[in-house]
């Protein structure tokens, strides 16, 4: 956008979308025709204003007629055979009509054999860059005709605002600026003066030095754009650029170490005003408004550098910065066809559009690649400005950003969708060098509110609240965001609302300011009927230059005041039924807003005490627009229920603004986690108001399966979590601070419902129950409420806030009663934290109940909302115990000593005032310790600790709490207990989560489908590389000095080419590491058992190691479900290569026998051979397969922990072993006593 207050820029033509190719491009001379006359005419002679044929003549005396000219110098005498040009003659007039249509009037006349306008023809300049014909933008900008008006100045300087700039890239280095004051200066001198040393091509405002290099592989992005606009062109390399030999200013303000935009870009603009830039390029966005920003922008334009920006790639309605300041000309991004492009930003703030997918540029090292974003859109527009004022020297920036625009083709012929949306068109570059100024096409005003307000203080009763029979007075800012004005701009209101009558309906003849706003005081009003129900209203605000219709968009009106407004956002869908229809059912009035009606402002929420917004499955999740109404709704003190799948990832993934992310952390006080839980269940959070006791399946109704995307996240310390999904992600929190909230990763509509559940026939007890509660909550009385006490001699006080500090209602009302008798109502009283009353002591022991109630002329409302359940709380002597339940369960754990955390919930309805945590172990029942609790938001929380114990044992705890009574009542729950195992798993990936691993250069998660989930690959979804060295890495060592001995299991699966070896690495150090275990092949896959026995110890490191070599590659190593076994069955390997070979099969008696816990088996072979040994029980039973697998010659030894396949305790009693292998069989007996 472009601020030009000096004049407003006269509209030379009506605004009117027609084809490009009739109103843009200049196919003939204008105001000259061309004219052959018959045989049988006179010759007219030179300088003539007529022809001397009357019917000619009349129609050459309507237009202002110049000359009349033969086209040939003088009369020649010629073969009959050749056409006869002695009378073909040029007529020149001085009329601003076109020449085809002037010509078109002759045509016919019995004298004249043609008339025609003068074609105007065009040379085309081709340069010879090999990737020229892939750059599919260059004809459609008609880049070679420009090209052959001008090909550039190397005066003309256009500066890349960037992250970095590859100064010796083969097809920029030629048109890289130099300073050449520094260039033949003295090192380490600033000898131009300007405050930068040695600045000699340009300047790294990041780093503060002279290099604007890249120094990082992240760093392309300013390559690829310089080269957008000013590749060196038809130097037989690379690419072509429109601004062929401009120069280019490398500026440069991205971070070494990151590559993050952090230097100082607003410097960089400033600098490059300074240095006489003519135009500066700013691919970037994001940040939000700043001063500093516009005031760099305002001194170079005003120093005449014309500064151009990408609009942004959001695919939203709305306005970015620096797009969006005045003096910048923002940029969006068009495809093949002139369609705008999928991912381009439009807003009334873009100027014009410019081709921006699939743009082929530089990139750094000598290389090309193509990139899409109006990134790209901004340089190729900069490029041609850059022909521009190579052509036209002279231009201001104003006036350079106009024939930029005014020369642009128009593209909304098939865009209509974005009428105005797109600025004045799409870039044509021979256009804009080579029109003329009254070939300029017409800009527009583009026009929007900024600010509206309805007043009722002149003509209603002045409440701010608009009523049946007020009427109404509108004031309205509009903002033009177009570098042109208009004295004729008419803007009228309308609306088709039977409950208005609008009164005041047009400003007429409005004078508009290029990019200023136009203030409209009391322009309009409307009245209300007298029978006009409560809702909001909708009007519409229409705007016409020149009688051409430009935009419109609507505003509206809250009719009356209603507790609950709905806030349809569903795309048109039925969602909101759910919802109506259980506030029909409750009997609480509401209003609906569909968001397909146009978006929300914060005047049309500010008096609903409580929103319910729900999103479904709806694209985008509440855009710029809405999040500036919901942020100043609940900034303040509103009460919100928002819901919707994929809702979170729209903020937090789907391109946009930073914005968008920080609404969701700041407002929903979450941090982001996926838009998949993976499941199909939800339950409630024991203790929560909100969703104790309740449990349902989920499913987001009128989708298939595949289409299910619940969100997760993760609450906020200020925030309460209130569901869960079933496999422990997070599914809905609340938050009460200075604004209520409840947010859901998937909506009401989705509890307990199917594929084709549909309202109201299957809303169900789970909506209705949770969307009761929600309301309870989110109720505007706020209230805590009061709970049992023994004393009955004080005075009983209640306190309320109440939203908008009551403003617009009666009340608050008070409604006690004691024992059951009659309700006591009374006004509560005012103070500057809400308002109270004191009810006077009852001096014995009552029953107390009470609600409280606001009314006003469209409604009444209480807390609770239903008052058949009221608050109640008792005053006396307090005998009843406290109740102690959801005792956390804790699960088996492979530490001999250790600590685990317990939960647990205490309710107590005078209080609960401590509460203690209690355990003893299976082997010593009589010994019980205990701890003390802390409360955490509605649970208590102790530490268990346990030294020493062995595997099998047991652990049993319980928690004790106390009230607040004077007689100190007890109350316990249930015991729970774990055991001490032998198994454990070293591996979270099924939950995605790598945080526990170093995963070296590749190494990575690979999902294998909803079953197995998540495992480890060193090359996920692509094949490894040659000669290739990488390590996945346990980061914390794991203790194993409790045990006597242990083993790793794990399931892997090997495609691994010859030569190519995967090694399970061990080390007590972390430094010297020994190899356990190797693997190498293709499509070998197994569950693979290692002896780790000789590294028992307090410090245990772990590493899998991938090696390749040079030839060949796969899709590599595979690993999954890691699982460390102690004290139990492995088997030892004797790797004496001396020691004799058997010379026959045995199976040894197990040692000791009897036993308890271990026992070891031996057996020998004397061949290589699959062999099993396995456990029976008396009757047969298999208790345990505890050795399988290819066994070398040898004596081996198994140790067996007296457990199970599931690694749990067997009984005591008589056990048989067996070996059986290809060549032997044998079964033995066994005792084992515990």
């Amino acid at each position: 956008m472009i601020k030009k207050a000096q004049i407003i820029f006269t509209i030379l033509m009506l605004f009117i979308p027609i084809s490009a190719k009739n109103i843009y491009q200049p196919e003939f001379v204008p105001s000259e025709f061309i004219i052959k006359l018959s045989p049988d005419t006179k010759i007219i002679p030179p300088g003539s204003l007529n022809s001397g044929i009357i019917e000619i003549d009349i129609i050459l005396s309507k237009i202002s007629v110049e000359d009349i000219s033969s086209v040939v110098p003088f009369k020649k005498n010629l073969d009959p055979r050749l056409p006869d040009i002695n009378r073909i003659y040029r007529v020149q007039y001085s009329d601003n009509i076109s020449p085809d249509e002037v010509a078109e009037k002759f045509k016919d006349l019995n004298h004249v054999l043609y008339s025609e306008p003068r074609f105007i023809q065009f040379e085309t300049t081709i340069p010879n860059d090999p990737y020229y014909s892939s750059q599919w933008h260059l004809p459609v900008i008609d880049a070679s005709q420009a090209w052959s008006v001008t090909t550039g100045d190397t005066n003309v300087v256009i500066a890349i605002v960037d992250d970095a700039i590859d100064l010796d890239h083969e097809d920029l280095a030629n048109n890289i600026f130099t300073n050449w004051v520094e260039y033949h200066g003295t090192e380490g001198i600033d000898d131009d003066l300007n405050g930068y040393v040695d600045d000699i091509h340009g300047w790294d405002f990041a780093e503060n030095d002279n290099d604007p290099n890249p120094v990082i592989a992240s760093q392309d992005h300013g390559t690829h754009v310089a080269g957008c606009a000013s590749a060196v062109t038809n130097n037989g390399m690379g690419v072509a650029a429109p601004g062929w030999k401009c120069k280019i200013l490398p500026l440069k303000f991205s971070n070494d170490s990151n590559g993050s935009l952090s230097g100082d870009n607003a410097a960089a603009i400033i600098y490059a005003a300074d240095m006489g830039a003519d135009l500066t390029n700013n691919s970037y966005g994001g940040g939000g408004y700043s001063n500093y920003f516009r005031d760099a922008f305002s001194y170079a334009y005003e120093l005449g550098t014309l500064s151009l920006t990408s609009a942004g790639n959001s695919n939203e309605d709305e306005a970015n910065y620096p797009a969006a300041y005045p003096t910048v000309l923002s940029v969006a991004s068009t495809t093949t066809g002139d369609y705008k492009s999928s991912f381009s930003t439009y807003h009334l703030s873009v100027d014009i559009s410019s081709p921006g997918s699939g743009i082929r540029s530089s990139v750094p090292d000598n290389q090309y690649a193509s990139f899409s974003g109006t990134s790209m859109a901004s340089p190729v527009a900069a490029g041609i400005a850059g022909l521009i004022k190579s052509q036209f020297p002279d231009l201001t920036a104003s006036e350079l950003a106009i024939r930029l625009s005014a020369t642009a083709d128009n593209i909304y012929n098939i865009n209509s969708e974005y009428f105005l949306l797109l600025g004045s068109g799409r870039v044509n570059a021979h256009n804009a060098v080579s029109f003329s100024n009254n070939q300029f096409n017409s800009i527009p005003v583009r026009m929007k509110n900024i600010q509206f307000s309805a007043s009722d203080a002149s003509n209603g009763n002045g409440d701010g609240s608009f009523d049946p029979g007020e009427t109404i007075d509108i004031d309205i800012s509009l903002y033009n965001y177009s570098i042109v004005g208009s004295d004729n701009v008419d803007i009228y209101l309308s609306t088709s609302d039977s409950r208005l009558n609008v009164i005041d309906d047009a400003e007429l003849n409005q004078s508009v300011a290029p990019e200023d706003t136009i203030n409209l005081d009391q322009a309009f009003s409307i009245s209300i009927s007298d029978s006009a129900g409560p809702g909001i209203a909708v009007f519409n605000i229409s705007i016409q230059q020149d009688g051409q219709n430009l935009n419109s968009f609507e505003l509206s009106i809250n009719i009356g005041i209603t507790p609950i407004l709905i806030v349809d956002d569903d795309n048109g869908g039925q969602i909101d039924k759910f919802y109506s229809t259980i506030l029909d059912n409750i009997g609480i009035p509401y209003s609906v807003w569909d968001r397909m009606n146009g978006p929300l402002t914060y005047e049309m929420v500010q008096n609903s005490p409580i929103i319910i917004w729900f999103t479904e499955w709806a694209f985008p999740s509440l855009n710029f627009e809405d999040r500036l109404a919901l942020t100043e709704y609940l900034d303040n003190g509103g009460n919100l229920y928002l819901s919707g799948q994929d809702l979170g990832w729209d903020l937090n993934e789907n391109p946009g603004d930073s914005s968008q992310t920080a609404f969701f952390n700041n407002y929903l006080h979450a941090d982001w986690g996926g838009d998949d839980a993976g499941v199909s269940s939800a339950q409630g959070i024991p203790g929560d108001p909100i969703s104790d006791g309740l449990s349902f399946d989920i499913y987001q109704p009128g989708y298939p399966p595949s289409n299910q995307y619940p969100d997760y996240f993760y609450p906020h310390d200020d925030a309460e979590l209130i569901f869960k999904y079933s496999n422990e992600l997070n599914m809905g929190l609340s938050y009460k601070g200075e604004y209520r909230l409840v947010y859901t990763g998937t909506g009401l509509e989705t509890f307990g419902s199917t594929v084709n559940s549909i309202a109201p026939d299957d809303v169900n007890e789970h909506q209705t129950i949770f969307l009761e509660r929600t309301l309870d909550y989110l109720n505007f009385i706020n209230h805590t409420p009061l709970i049992d006490t023994e004393d009955s001699t004080s005075n009983i006080y209640f306190h309320v806030n109440i939203f908008n500090n009551a403003h617009g209602f009666n009340g608050p009302f008070l409604h006690y009663r004691f024992n059951g008798g009659e309700y006591n109502t009374v006004d509560m009283n005012d103070t500057t934290d809400g308002f109270y009353y004191n009810v006077p002591s009852p001096d014995e022991s009552v029953l107390v109940e009470y609600y409280f109630s606001v009314t006003n002329n469209y409604y009444n409302w209480t807390n609770p909302l239903n008052t058949d359940e009221v608050f109640q709380f008792n005053i006396g002597r307090d005998i009843i115990a406290p109740t102690v339940h959801d005792l956390e369960r804790l699960p088996n754990i492979i530490d001999r000593s250790g600590t685990a955390l317990v939960s647990v919930l205490a309710n107590d309805n005078i209080g609960v005032d401590s509460v203690a945590l209690y355990w003893y172990y299976s082997f010593n029942p009589d010994q019980i310790y205990n701890t003390s609790m802390n409360p955490d938001g509605y649970f208590w929380q102790g530490v268990i600790e346990w030294e020493n114990l062995s595997g099998n044992d047991k652990i049993y705890y319980f928690a004790i709490a106390k009230d607040n009574s004077s007689s100190g009542n007890f109350g316990f729950s249930d015991t729970s207990s774990f055991q001490i195992v032998n198994k454990t798993i070293l591996t979270g990936w099924d939950e995605e989560n790598i945080g526990q691993w170093n995963t070296g250069q590749n190494w990575g998660l690979f999902y294998v489908n909803s079953a197995v989930k998540y495992g480890m690959n060193d090359s996920p979804n692509a094949n490894y590389e040659n000669n290739k060295s990488d390590y996945l890495t346990l980061l914390e060592p794991f203790d194993l000095s409790d045990y006597n001995s242990a083993y790793l299991q794990f399931w892997t699966g090997s495609f691994l080419r010859e030569n190519d070896i995967g090694t399970i690495q061990i080390s007590e150090d972390g430094n010297i590491w020994n190899s356990v275990y190797s693997i190498t092949g293709i499509n070998f896959v197994d569950t693979v058992k290692i002896d780790v026995t000789d590294y028992i110890d307090s410090g245990v490191y772990l590493r899998f190691h991938i090696s390749t070599d040079a030839s060949g590659t796969s899709s590599g190593w595979y690993i999954d479900d890691i699982h460390l076994l102690v004290d139990t069955s492995f088997v030892i390997l004797s790797n004496d290569k001396e020691k004799n070979i058997p010379i026959d099969f045995s199976l040894s008696q197990n040692y000791p026998n009897p036993f308890n816990p271990i026992t070891s088996i031996s057996f020998s072979t004397p061949i290589k051979q699959m062999v099993r040994i396995e456990i029976f029980d008396l009757h047969g039973k298999l208790i345990n397969n505890i050795y399988e697998g290819i066994t070398q010659p040898g004596t081996h030894t198994i140790r067996w922990d007296a457990t199970n396949s599931y690694h749990n305790s067997i009984p005591s009693g008589v056990y048989f072993y067996r070996l059986t292998s290809e060549k032997y069989f044998k079964t033995r007996k066994m005792l084992y006593l515990k």
